[in-house]
């Protein structure tokens, strides 16, 4: 498993290392207060199952519970949730999961393994299109069986490593069967009933979310909290001035803030909290639409990769933070990603630039003499995406190819994404759902990804990739999957890796045991936390 990395707060641009934890070993933890915690985007439809934005999950991931759950206590570990115990068969293909007793909705139905093979089911069903749990599932899941009220069993289509630690993704818990019969799905608040550690309590659309503390959780000494009000800032100054006012006291979500940003928050916190810098955990890819005139011609995808220079748009566009080029973070996934020396030979990655910007051009020049105008969309969040596309529509005039940034409202640019309503997207991150190194290829590069936008298909890409879900030896796995890296590497694709982001969080000292997840979907329930007095 990959280490974690630790937090590394900046104090006057100074960068030093401290242990991940934020409280004190001889301290209690003490019931009470509210958590005021940054949504970064509206999140607008509320159901995890069938949406797949982070402020979705981050809206209602103190609700529900699942089999299992990446935390209480350590939010990089997986373990029991909904589910007690469970047994594997002999030859890998069948898990029996034994439930909780007494657990209860927060209606007051109870809880039964009948709940469970109706999510898992709706999850994996083709008609619902689960971008996120169902993508991961699907491939997985041969069937859900209730043996009876307690107990559920799930046949796998073949052995795999990565099915306990996917189905422990926040993305695939477990929602009431008869709230799904009544309503038809979790898209509105009246559907937000869960078995987690809070209930929901409003959604006041471009506002706040609250929630409160659920008092018949089925642990009866969690959470800490009372409450957790998540203020909905879509605008990245009105975002950092509340971190700075102490309107927010946890940004640990949506787009990191940038090294001036940070210092800029540690100037007006002083000693009231902490900036750290974390890997996000996501790639970040411009697309190219590869049924679209003229990047239907791999040559010019070629020019356009080559034109790119990820390290200036690291360098400027994302202040140094994060590792540009890779197609596996080596923070992230320490054992599987290949050497920097290497991924810097990459199409589009070596340095000095001028070699590549001049075959680019020679590219251009024989395939679409003069150039052409191109449409460069990304979302609006800020700076975090506009930065970026802005240093590609630059990169990309001098080989002749002239663009212009057009940016979208958060939502309405996935809806358009998912529809291939686009050129060229100018940077967009996948954050991955899984810990486990398949994720960000079966996401982004399958030709069935839920981030594959274009549904460009590559034989040998798909093969690899359904070879590493079902190879049980680590040696091989690690062979596939860096036979992979170097395939993509040297490939001219509608999906342009960029890189890694890396950005910076704060936390106010009055938090106590907060643990920053590698993956940033994760550590969102608040189980665990609390505030101490001052």
């Amino acid at each position: 498993m990959a280490q974690r990395p630790r937090v590394v707060p900046v104090i006057a641009g100074i960068i030093i290392l401290i242990t991940a934890g934020f409280a004190l070993a001889a301290e209690q933890p003490r019931y009470g207060g509210v958590l005021t915690w940054l949504e970064y985007a509206d999140p607008g439809r509320l159901d995890f199952h069938t949406e797949s934005p982070l402020s979705v999950l981050q809206a209602v991931a103190g609700i529900y519970s699942g089999l299992l759950q990446y935390g209480p206590e350590d939010p990089d570990q997986w373990g029991p949730d909904l589910a007690e115990r469970w047994e594997t068969s002999a030859d890998g293909m069948e898990y029996t999961f034994h439930l909780r007793r007494g657990v209860k909705w927060h209606d007051g139905q109870p809880f039964t393994a009948a709940d469970v093979k109706a999510s898992l089911d709706r999850v994996t069903s083709p008609e619902v299109r689960s971008p996120r749990c169902g993508v991961m599932l699907a491939p997985l899941l041969e069937r859900t069986e209730v043996v009876d009220e307690h107990t559920v069993k799930l046949r796998l289509k073949f052995a795999t490593p990565i099915f306990l630690p996917t189905l422990a993704s926040a993305w695939c818990r477990i929602a009431p069967k008869h709230i799904l019969e009544r309503d038809g799905d979790l898209t509105q608040p009246k559907s937000i009933i869960g078995t987690g550690p809070f209930t929901f309590k409003r959604y006041v659309r471009g506002n706040v979310i609250e929630w409160e503390r659920n008092p018949n959780y089925y642990n009866p000494k969690l959470p800490y909290l009372d409450g957790v009000k998540q203020f909905i800032l879509v605008e990245r100054s009105t975002q950092v001035a509340a971190v700075k006012s102490g309107q927010i006291i946890l940004w640990n979500v949506g787009p990191p803030m940038r090294k001036g940003e940070a210092d800029e928050v540690l100037q007006a916190r002083k000693d009231q909290g902490e900036v750290y810098r974390w890997p996000d955990g996501s790639i970040t890819v411009a697309y190219l639409h590869h049924q679209k005139a003229p990047f239907d011609n791999p040559e010019i995808r070629r020019a356009v990769h080559l034109a790119i220079d990820r390290q200036e748009i690291f360098a400027r566009g994302y202040e140094g933070a994060g590792t540009p080029c890779a197609i596996l973070d080596p923070q992230v996934f320490p054992e599987y990603a290949l050497p920097m020396e290497e991924v810097q030979q990459g199409l589009g990655c070596r340095q000095p630039k001028e070699q590549d910007v001049a075959e680019a051009k020679r590219l251009i020049e024989q395939h679409a003499p003069g150039g052409f105008d191109l449409d460069v969309v990304v979302r609006a969040l800020g700076p975090f995406y506009t930065d970026p596309a802005q240093l590609i529509v630059q990169q990309l005039r001098r080989i002749g190819i002239r663009g212009s940034m057009r940016t979208m409202e958060s939502a309405a640019g996935f809806a358009a994404y998912a529809r291939g309503d686009f050129h060229f997207i100018g940077a967009q991150a996948t954050l991955i759902n899984s810990p486990d190194v398949h994720d960000p290829f079966s996401t982004v590069f399958h030709s069935q990804g839920s981030r594959n936008y274009t549904g460009f298909q590559d034989a040998k890409i798909d093969e690899l990739i359904e070879r590493g879900l079902r190879e049980t030896d680590p040696a091989k796995r690690l062979a596939i999957y860096q036979e992979l890296q170097r395939y993509i590497l040297t490939q001219p694709l509608p999906q342009l890796t960029l890189g890694w982001i890396s950005g910076y969080r704060y936390v106010d000292k009055r938090i106590r045991n907060f643990k920053p997840a590698k993956l940033i979907y994760e550590g969102l329930t608040h189980t665990t936390l609390w505030l101490s007095e001052k």
